[in-house]
């Protein structure tokens, strides 16, 4: 974190970073705060923004359910109550993901995140997401939340109660507003952003002929003719728009075509570079690069990776998201009852509907899908007398194990003796 001795230092700092002050209520000094780096991060690097993204997206569109513990071995899911309502429609006419998501890229890219919780006349209970920039979390002598500090207009702040918001923070050395992982990044991020900036340098001002012609010394003079002139504008023709692209141009005076060395995106390392650094920002969120496009990889691996996705690489977020609910949340609403929220990470990785039949079939030992059911997702109207599970007569408890199955072929009768006549 940069040290400054007062606000025009911190301001040449600004404005050499090329940092978008995208708020300019918030004090400067609060600004940075260690987060330099972070503010025009999500505009100004691919890399941050395609794993960003990634990981967003993938955890704000898993649904969040709401249980009751009955027992430990029953549980019911909760669909009419208060905490439901307010995770089905967490903010007033915007989708739940897109809350989420905001919220997500918040803690990825600041390493923290806060959400105000505002109380309803009716009971129910509404969220609104405070902006990473606008927020600080107080803490005490052992870096514990104690206030929450928040900018409005004008650089005017108020410090807030934090049982009255749901936040989370990463680790930090002194504090408790977590660690931008952009500082972390800030020297490969610098790196990427010369590379850019050196590749396009040499595309500005390197050769894209890729032939040069020669023309004798021997040959007439073709300036005081007119010759030049003709040939040249004969050449303009075979360029796109001149009426001959693709042809044949002819050379004339023992003129002679060669092909020159001329650089493409290989000899710049552009795509290497640019797959290094999504590699690395990866990395850094323990994402693996060939989710991204980071890494080429086979069928099988990729599959793997898939599968992996929802627990090693994106379960923590998912396990954070719902502890913070459970905690910070679900006591306010619940009362008393034994609710909890947990996110719905099976319909993320569900099976096709052809697999899941097939499972599900050999799951079960027979048909598991109403003929009303099966209408609806056929979109077909109902019909009377389709609400009765249909059991094949091949299928009996205790017999075979699928409607899938077939019955084993009969035993062929041994022949009979034959007996001799008298």
């Amino acid at each position: 974190m940069s040290t400054f001795q007062s606000l025009g230092e911190l301001g040449d700092y600004v404005t050499q970073n090329n940092i978008e002050v995208v708020d300019p209520g918030i004090p400067l000094t609060d600004l940075t705060g260690g987060d330099g780096q972070a503010l025009n991060i999500w505009s100004s690097q691919p890399s941050v923004r395609k794993v960003v993204d990634f990981v967003a997206r993938n955890v704000a569109t898993i649904p969040m359910h709401v249980y009751e513990r009955a027992s430990d071995e029953d549980r019911q899911r909760v669909t009419d109550h208060p905490l439901a309502d307010v995770l089905r429609t967490p903010a007033p006419r915007q989708p739940p993901a897109r809350f989420w998501h905001g919220v997500l890229c918040d803690f990825l890219i600041y390493d923290r995140w806060c959400v105000r919780k505002v109380p309803q006349l009716d009971g129910s209970m509404q969220l609104t997401r405070i902006p990473a920039r606008r927020f600080r979390l107080v803490s005490d002598g052992l870096d514990q939340v104690a206030k929450i500090r928040i900018w409005g207009a004008g650089g005017r702040y108020g410090d807030y109660e934090p049982a009255d918001y749901l936040y989370d923070a990463g680790y930090a050395q002194c504090g408790a507003n977590g660690t931008s992982p952009m500082r972390t990044l800030a020297d490969i991020l610098a790196e990427a952003r010369e590379a850019v900036a050196y590749r396009r340098s040499v595309w500005a001002n390197g050769a894209r002929v890729p032939l040069v012609l020669k023309r004798p010394a021997e040959a007439p003079d073709w300036v005081k003719s007119g010759a030049r002139e003709r040939f040249v504008n004969s050449w303009r023709r075979f360029i796109r728009g001149g009426g001959q692209e693709g042809g044949t141009p002819v050379l004339e005076d023992g003129m002679t075509a060669e092909k020159i060395d001329a650089f493409s995106p290989r000899d710049t390392g552009d795509l290497e570079g640019r797959k290094l650094t999504d590699a690395e920002v990866a990395s850094a969120y323990h994402i693996a690069p060939e989710l991204v496009g980071a890494r080429e990889g086979t069928y099988s691996n990729v599959e793997a990776y898939r599968q992996m996705l929802y627990k090693d690489s994106l379960g923590p977020f998912i396990t954070l998201l719902e502890q913070v609910l459970n905690t910070m949340l679900t006591p306010d609403l619940a009362d008393g009852r034994p609710l909890y929220v947990e996110a719905n990470v099976e319909s993320k990785m569900r099976l096709s509907f052809e697999e899941q039949a097939r499972v599900l079939s050999s799951a079960v030992g027979a048909p598991w899908m109403l003929r009303s059911e099966a209408r609806g997702r056929a979109n077909l109207p109902q019909i009377d007398g389709a609400d009765q599970l249909v059991t094949p007569l091949n299928v009996t408890v205790g017999g075979l194990a699928s409607p899938r199955d077939t019955a084993p072929p009969p035993k062929a009768s041994a022949p009979k003796a034959e007996t001799a006549g008298p």
